[in-house]
């Protein structure tokens, strides 16, 4: 795994067997990649047999080199007429050579026979005007795809070099050349298309492109993570766009933090939501941190009705953690007489969080599957934010109400998502077994009545720090009052 250059640190591994270390997805983050449309003028040659006859002659002279006009004639059997026609077509094109009553390929005519091949080609000139888009780290083809509105406020990829923006249109030229077949269409490549010349190229507009990322690190090293593009595109075609991998490098790199004092705090929130489950990895000083989490990442199982509470590693913005949560919410709510009327999300205050194409999905399957369908006259469900501070603009379409505080109490790192009555999800988010790196989420998922209900209390004395609209708090408050006393 490469390092970027920077020292690394001397770690206890966390894994006690190397050999069964296995990788760890720590979140998800769907980022928009600068791209913009070029206008490019251009030569396509494209490959054509010359006629049969021409081809026959041509390769009757590439045999027998000076061969006399009179003796090729009498070797296909053609009179004077026939003969001068077909001399002619060749030689018009710039392939055969006359001197002397012999005959000659031109270097032209040589080039037509490519290695190994004992016919000969001939290409066309057809001029084109293409409009395609490339990216603007990387200079590589990228398509134009419409951006809802959620996608248009994700945050975007740095340029290593800004200036590249500007002058892109000078690198195009040999860009365009290097990627010519991968803008073409299919029925383009099966005609043996080939770039005869690039005439002219102009900059139009701007666009973005969402491409998604993977925060990758191992269970022995959680907080030394890497970018994973496999979803994003095939391996041969990232190799290609080394400059796109390394800023997404970079994007993680921002997303380091070190160990805060408060950290202890949001542990021992988790600590109080669930004792029971947690209480063989409290110790005096709280919660073992390190030892959570090897149980969090050796644990195998799914919860149950005798198991109701289990650990949970890695962001809720996981493929694998997003289909646990909606499985075990539709599990929890089926019981209940009444479905709940809130999903509450309490964020944790980080840069970036919920930068996915997940958290809309998620939110979208929550709302349909787990929320009440609202009575004549009833509110309708809705899904909930709690936030400090300014709000990212994509979190406003994503959740129904974005609530914020400028004086938040709960620790920054904590992340409750709660379905009132049902189940909650709580995490922290911070670098493990080292001072600084990426931050490893760590907590539990559970359904257990008594886990949920003492979540609910929390959140239920944080939300007057938070403005809500008009209605709406009230309508909270007795959702979590009522539901954490059921």
């Amino acid at each position: 795994m490469s390092n970027g250059g920077r020292s690394i640190l001397s770690l206890t591994p966390l894994v006690d067997d190397a050999e069964a270390d296995q990788p760890l997805e720590l979140a998800v983050y769907d980022i928009l990649l600068p791209c913009r449309r070029f206008t490019i003028d251009h030569k396509v040659a494209m490959l054509g047999s010359v006629s049969l006859t021409s081809e026959f002659m041509l390769r009757l002279v590439r045999s027998v080199e000076g061969i006399r006009e009179t003796h090729a004639a009498d070797f296909f059997g053609f009179d004077r007429r026939e003969m001068s026609f077909v001399i002619s077509e060749v030689e018009a094109h710039g392939y055969l050579e006359r001197a002397d009553g012999r005959l000659w390929l031109t270097k032209a005519g040589e080039a037509l026979f490519r290695a190994g091949s004992q016919h000969p080609e001939i290409f066309e000139v057809e001029q084109r005007s293409e409009r395609v888009g490339f990216d603007l780290i990387a200079l590589a083809p990228q398509e134009f795809t419409p951006l809802d509105k959620f996608q248009v406020y994700l945050p975007e990829l740095k340029l290593a070099d800004p200036s590249l923006a500007s002058s892109a249109t000078d690198q195009m030229y040999s860009a365009f050349r290097k990627h010519y077949l991968e803008t073409t269409n299919r029925r383009d490549q099966s005609s043996k298309r080939s770039l005869y010349s690039i005439d002219r190229i102009v900059a139009a507009e701007r666009f973005s492109s969402p491409i998604r990322i993977s925060v990758r690190s191992t269970g022995l090293h959680p907080s030394i993570a890497e970018p994973d593009l496999s979803n994003w595109r095939p391996e041969n075609e990232r190799d290609d766009r080394g400059a796109i991998v390394q800023a997404a490098a970079k994007f993680i790199e921002t997303l380091e933090a070190s160990r805060r004092p408060d950290d202890r705090a949001s542990y021992q929130i988790l600590s109080e939501l669930a004792p029971e489950f947690l209480r063989e990895f409290i110790r005096r000083d709280g919660l073992a941190i390190e030892r959570y989490y090897r149980e969090a990442f050796t644990r195998v199982g799914e919860v149950r009705s005798d198991r109701p509470t289990i650990p949970l590693l890695g962001s809720l913005f996981t493929r694998g953690n997003t289909g646990k949560f909606l499985e075990v919410a539709a599990y929890a709510v089926r019981p209940l007489v009444v479905q709940p009327a809130f999903a509450i999300w309490l964020t944790p205050q980080m840069g970036n969080w919920g930068a996915t194409q997940l958290l809309p999905e998620i939110l979208n399957q929550i709302k349909s599957n787990i929320l009440r369908t609202p009575s004549e006259g009833e509110m309708d469900p809705k899904t909930i934010a709690m936030v400090a501070g300014k709000p990212a603009k994509y979190l406003e379409f994503a959740f129904d109400i974005v609530a914020t505080s400028e004086s938040p109490r709960s620790p920054p790192r904590l992340e409750i998502l709660i379905i009132p009555g049902a189940l909650v999800a709580a995490t922290i988010a911070a670098p493990i077994n080292t001072p600084t790196g990426t931050p490893v989420p760590l907590g539990l998922l559970s359904f257990d009545s008594a886990v949920v209900q003492r979540a609910q209390a929390y959140v239920g004395e944080l939300i007057a720090d938070y403005t809500f609209p008009p209605g709406l708090y009230q309508a909270v408050e007795m959702a979590l009052d009522l539901e954490a006393a059921s």
